[in-house]
Order: C-alpha cells, then structure tokens, then sequence
C-alpha cells in the first residue's frame, strides 16, 4: 500500500475531459516509484505515458520545455502543489499527501519537551502533511500551545503551507507569536529560521527530530559572509539566469548585470536550467549571483565553491545595505532588485 494518497479515478476524469491522448510524468527521485504505478494505470486505460527523468526541483520547475518537444499534451507534476498561475502546457499538480498520521502524532510528545519555554507558536507544513493540520492544531491545544496559521498569499495555496522559498503566511505572524514550528524537514524550517529572530523549530515525523534551529543559522550566517568578503574581492561575476519558468527572473538578472557593472566589475549572465557543479567550475567567472531558486546558496554552496550570492547579499557586498539590516528579517531571501 502506497503512504501516499493518489487518487487515479481523479486522474483519469482529468485526462478523459480533456481528451489527453499523451502524457508526461514528472515527479521528484523519491516518487518515481509512484510515477510508474501512475504511468501503468494510464497505459491501461489507452493513454500513452512517459516518464521524465530530469529534475523535480519544486512546483517552479514544469517540464513544459520537455513535453513540448515530443508533443505531448498534458503534465502530471508530481509531489508539489500549484506554484505558477498560467500553464504553458495544462498541468496537473499531484501533490501526493500522505495517508498514515501516526508519525505525526508520534512528534507530538518530542514538540511538548522542546517547545515548553513557547506558548503561542506559529506553525508551517509542507503539502504532504497539510491533511492533518486541523487535528494538529487541536492536539496543540491540548498540550497547553496556542498555535497559529497563516492564510494563503503568494505561491502558498493552502493554510498553514509553507515551501522551501515561501514563508510570507508565517512571517506575517511575526508579532503575535513566541517561536515558530515548521513540519516537514530542518530544510524547511532552516529557510524560515534565516529570515526571522524567533526560535524556530523543525519537526520531522520521519526521524521523530524536533531541531532549534539557532546554531544552525548562526553558522550558515557566518559562513555566507564569508562568501560576501570572497565576492567584494572577484573581478569576473555570473549572473545567473534560470530557464526554470517559476525561477525565471530577466528583469533581476539585468538589474544585477548593471549594478555589479557599475561597481567597476566584469558581469556576464549566465543560463543555466539545473545549476551544476561541473559547470559553474568550468566558467572563468570567479563568483555568482543567483536570480534562480534563493535555496541554491543555503544548501549548494559548499558544492559549488565558488560564491554565489543571493541579490540582498549582493546588496551588502556592494555596500549598498548593510549586512546587519538584512540578515534574520524577510528581506534575506528575496528575489528582487537589491535597492
């Protein structure tokens, strides 16, 4: 039995009122086992299915590119919920919620002893755990929490949603609570920890972890001003460009071209689709500037080496902000012109 909910009736409906003949399964490397068993139902119901073997990064990243070019009608994006409004090629967001609660409830004893100090918390899940947010709630309660959600805004379809680079909900709740509780990963609660000075938990059903992530953040934050003074020191900088359609972001990409410009330094942009190691290394620049996903310089630094700057901190390494005024607020991570 699958853990996750995956309601093929629904899929068929989709397709057969449509009049789909052809279709591309996208989905993330952990749900490729879930893509086949979609790609069989399909094939057994006339439908001819292909699996993408690409990247899955988020709902930001569609394989329009690939369905277009083998003429393919329909996507079945698996694992995320809507993040574009328009589709290029129509898309069906299968964002495959769990069935099985009982990780959850399991956490509830390990949230009890770390949050005790808290009594009015703000709390995220990802979409996979989103079935369950009222009952969570309500045991919150009982356990003497006052908990809080945020509403939907943005690219967050849901309540009580959160994304790896969306947290506008919870962050809007800034003044009414004591700390945060995200449900999901640490790296999900490690993107809203970086733009807030609340404590900040993660908790993880799966590793039954609930993680402060204080120290995680002080030293991600010492070390990306490191990578700040290494970027002031660069003479060639990259500006990337994704082609991915949810990271896409010319307007930024030129902007940043002209500010490093006008700083008195070399800049070219640079398209890029997955950013990879290989690559980046090969180009004579000696740092980068990221107008892609801002989670490309949290978690792909180190691999990549050569400093590859979020637009704010570009902003600091410039001198046009200062490094105090950015970090810990929701200014850190977000994607727009540093001015």
């Amino acid at each position: 039995m699958s853990r996750y909910r995956i309601d093929l009736e629904k899929i068929e409906e989709w397709i057969k009122a449509k009049g789909f003949r052809k279709i591309l399964i996208q989905a993330p490397p952990g749900l490729w086992p879930e893509a086949v068993k979609v790609s069989e139902f399909l094939k057994k119901n006339g439908i001819e299915a292909i699996i993408h073997g690409g990247s899955c990064w988020g709902g930001c990243d569609v394989a329009y590119l690939e369905a277009k070019s083998l003429g393919l009608d329909a996507i079945i994006h698996m694992g995320h919920s809507r993040f574009l409004e328009r589709d290029e090629v129509p898309t069906y967001y299968l964002e495959c919620r769990y069935v099985d609660p009982e990780p959850l409830k399991s956490l509830l004893g390990e949230i009890k002893d770390r949050l005790s100090g808290c009594k009015r918390i703000g709390v995220g899940l990802t979409v996979q755990w989103l079935d369950f947010l009222d009952e969570l709630l309500m045991r919150l309660r009982n356990l003497g929490f006052e908990p809080y959600i945020g509403e939907p805004v943005g690219v967050l379809r849901y309540r009580g949603q959160v994304l790896g680079c969306s947290y506008h909900s919870l962050l809007k709740l800034e003044e009414l609570v004591d700390c945060y509780l995200v449900i999901g990963s640490i790296f999900h609660g490690l993107g809203l920890a970086i733009q807030t000075r609340k404590p900040t938990y993660a908790g993880d059903p799966h590793t039954q972890r609930v993680v402060n992530l204080e120290e995680s953040v002080k030293s991600l934050l010492k070390s990306r001003y490191s990578y700040i003074q290494e970027f002031k020191r660069a003479r060639r900088i990259g500006v990337l460009l994704s082609v991915k359609p949810g990271q896409k972001r010319v307007k930024l990409a030129v902007e940043l071209k002209k500010i490093i410009e006008e700083a008195d330094k070399i800049s070219e942009i640079v398209v890029v689709d997955d950013v990879r190691e290989d690559y980046l290394l090969d180009l004579p620049h000696e740092a980068f500037v990221n107008t892609a996903c801002p989670r490309l310089s949290i978690e792909d630094q180190e691999r990549l080496r050569k400093p590859i700057l979020l637009p704010m901190e570009v902003a600091v390494a410039l001198n046009k902000a200062s490094w105090e005024e950015m970090i810990r607020t929701p200014r850190y991570m977000a994607m727009e012109i540093p001015l």
